[in-house]
């Protein structure tokens, strides 16, 4: 039998998963370079170095052109943005009181801002260029505040500071994506528990020389009710179906919603022949009668244990016999004999 992570339930998984882009830190990079150089320019001002404004703004128009290239050219002179972000980090310092300068105070944050994100084996190559920064100020002030060692060790401190803090955002807990598990319009479970059950029945319908079925129930044309009802009213129409699916389940049966407009009946014990019955009497049920001031009618698909011998495929089976294009196509699967099925 294959692993119930076989299982091809891309509905169920649209209620649970939020799929994100994933992040450029090249393109992350140049937007901080942009704000932290304009950010310096203004302290800068602000201490009274109006020499010291130039290089900052030097810095933020690096920033502007680097997110172009990020987008443009990916990675490509990545760290040459960052050996010239030290150089005019350096010459602003230098022009604004060298090592006794406040503006030291945004070493660290430069550090940080180039170590998060970056993979650690980049670390090395981001911290170098700061050496470029010790010789600016080295060339501006060669005692370097009075002390060379003295002002190399203030440096140093203040780049620790910043790898520091890289260290620690680097080691947050990650959020774990939360899986729903419960759908809150019909207190069903939904598709993220149904893997684990139909494996479990599956096991248990092996041992017992017995057959489990799957009934997959999609609402035709829920998005024009969901259109029409509103968000409300279409839920009130999902939950008077799903009623109506319950009442139809064998013993240790259950039903999950996979999809906005689909559920899936799981059926231990019954035949196919009894899982189509099962299918025809719910469409028939749900189309005879009004629900929520509507006509609601249902594409219908079954398949069978150990009929259909792999997991990924039960599912997979049902699912297509309901599309739109097989309503009228009756579900018909490979027959395999029952102690065959392994």
């Amino acid at each position: 039998m294959r692993p119930c992570s076989a299982l091809h339930c891309p509905d169920g998984a649209r209620l649970s998963r939020s799929s994100r882009r994933r992040r450029n830190p090249d393109l992350l990079r140049g937007r901080f370079r942009t704000f932290f150089f304009l950010f310096v320019a203004a302290l800068a001002l602000l201490l009274g170095h109006r020499l010291a404004v130039a290089p900052a703004v030097i810095g933020a128009l690096v920033g502007v052109y680097s997110i172009k290239v990020a987008r443009r050219r990916g990675g490509d002179l990545a760290h040459t943005f960052v050996v010239v972000d030290w150089l005019l980090l350096g010459c602003t310092l230098a022009l604004s009181g060298g090592a006794d300068s406040w503006l030291l105070a945004t070493i660290p944050v430069l550090a940080l801002g180039h170590l998060a994100g970056a993979s650690r084996h980049e670390w090395p190559y981001l911290m170098a260029p700061v050496l470029v920064l010790l010789l600016v100020l080295a060339i501006a002030d060669p005692s370097l505040g009075g002390s060379q060692i003295g002002g190399i060790a203030k440096v140093a401190v203040l780049v620790v500071g910043g790898w520091v803090a890289a260290t620690r955002l680097q080691r947050r807990p990650v959020r774990r994506q939360h899986t729903t598990k419960v759908d809150d319009a019909t207190g069903l479970s939904t598709g993220a528990c149904l893997p684990s059950f139909l494996e479990a029945r599956a096991a248990t319908a092996l041992a017992e020389n017995e057959p489990v079925s799957v009934v997959f129930a999609r609402l035709e044309h829920y998005e024009d009710s969901r259109n029409f009802l509103g968000a409300q009213r279409s839920d009130e129409l999902v939950r008077s179906v799903a009623r109506r699916a319950e009442r139809r389940l064998t013993r240790d049966g259950r039903t999950f919603r996979v999809g906005p407009d689909s559920l899936v009946l799981v059926l231990p014990g019954c035949t196919p022949d009894d899982a189509r019955q099962t299918a025809a009497t719910l469409a028939h049920d749900v189309a005879a009668n009004l629900i929520a001031g509507r006509r609601q009618t249902l594409a219908v698909g079954t398949a069978s244990f150990p009929t259909v011998r792999s997991i990924g495929d039960l599912l997979a089976i049902a699912r297509d016999a309901a599309a739109p294009s097989a309503v009228a196509r009756p579900a018909v699967a490979p027959v395999l004999p029952l102690a065959a099925a392994r």
